[in-house]
């Protein structure tokens, strides 16, 4: 199966529904937070995209299209504040949160 390439707004929800599930526990909370961040459309379409595949897929997705936009320290520095603000809203940071934020930081800094 042919990896997507997605536009920056679509990588930032998808890697939100990414990192709002890595605790398996989806909160409307961080619900809320992710459809703040993009359009209604936006939101269905990665949410579908998301739930279309394993998590492994989904990390895929990810790393596949991390070289289009991590490139950039806004971009990253914007993509970092906004996971682990997504971490906050429901008032449980989750020691799988904390290890992905690890994770992310380290994926921001590699090539």
């Amino acid at each position: 199966m042919q990896l997507p390439h997605l536009s920056i707004n679509q990588f930032q929800t998808f890697l939100l529904l990414y990192a709002a599930h890595i605790d398996y526990k989806y909160t409307p909370e961080e619900e809320a937070y992710i459809k703040d961040q993009c359009s209604e459309e936006e939101y269905q379409d990665m949410l579908d995209l998301f739930t279309q595949h394993s998590e492994y897929g989904g990390l895929k997705i990810i790393l596949n299209n991390k070289k289009c936009f991590l490139c950039d320290d806004k971009i990253k520095q914007r993509l970092y504040k906004e996971v682990n603000q997504l971490f906050k809203v429901d008032g449980a940071y989750s020691r799988p949160e904390k290890v992905f934020l690890k994770f992310i930081d380290n994926l921001m800094n590699t090539s």
